[in-house]
């Protein structure tokens, strides 16, 4: 399909475009889901892992908990599985309306998106997750006891290890700010010392017991993925200049 037939497709026509996208991803999604959660007892052992130091065991507090909790692990996962067919399906929607460039630009920067994600939330489960247990039951099991919900415990694994997969992308969310000229290299370097200042902030919350070699560890890759934007987008903006100045 060419950019003109693009141009000549109706409202209608890209409304059906997209039905057909997304009824292909919800299919998806909805086998995979299925699929889990015959053996999603397997994926719960493994997510409570980082919690079997503590010793406690998951609870529910009503009779639908147990059920939507599984449901809910099983969607999540089905999800992360099949999302290469969801990026192909997004992709594949817009991809007639883009020239050759873009396209490339885009499968580019799809991919190398997914992979910080990916990392940013292995990061986060393997180094920071079981510290940030530590110190939250730890905190409270001085003036609490500790009753655990399951739908409780695995949200916040989910949200936490999305947040970390989320700091992971924002280095390379940076460098594209930068590449559209949106932002510059001497305004990120007045923000490098607030970046280092929340960073060591955020450890000596979390995981101020981990140790030396764990904390820099875990601050060392979101600190050199930043200088390492910085500095990208600084090159960025010394080559548009010479290609100004030769205009």
């Amino acid at each position: 399909m060419t950019n003109e037939n693009i141009k000549d497709m109706s409202v209608v026509d890209h409304l059906s475009e997209l039905r057909k996208r997304l009824i292909i991803i919800i299919i998806a999604i909805a086998a995979a889901t299925g699929i889990i959660y015959e053996k999603a007892y397997y994926l719960i052992k493994f997510l409570m892992l980082p919690l079997a130091k503590f010793k406690l065991e998951l609870v529910y507090f009503s009779l639908a908990e147990g059920f939507m909790t599984r449901m809910g692990i099983s969607l999540l996962a089905g999800t992360i599985i099949v999302s290469p067919i969801i990026l192909y399906q997004l992709a594949a929607f817009v991809n007639p309306g883009l020239s050759k460039n873009e396209k490339r630009l885009l499968y580019k920067n799809l991919f190398f998106m997914a992979i910080l994600l990916l990392a940013g939330i292995t990061f986060g489960y393997i180094l920071v997750l079981p510290y940030a247990l530590n110190f939250l039951i730890s905190y409270g099991q001085n003036y609490m006891n500790p009753l655990l919900s399951g739908s409780t415990y695995f949200n916040f694994i989910g949200i936490f290890c999305f947040f970390t997969g989320i700091v992971f992308l924002i280095p390379y969310i940076i460098v594209l700010l930068g590449k559209l000229s949106l932002i510059n290299s001497k305004r990120l370097r007045k923000w490098r010392k607030y970046i280092f200042i929340a960073t060591l902030t955020l450890e000596g919350l979390f995981i101020s017991n981990a140790g030396l070699i764990t904390c820099i560890l875990v601050a060392a890759p979101v600190l050199i993925l930043y200088e390492i934007s910085i500095w990208i987008v600084y090159f960025t903006e010394k080559r548009l200049e010479k290609k100004k100045s030769k205009i």
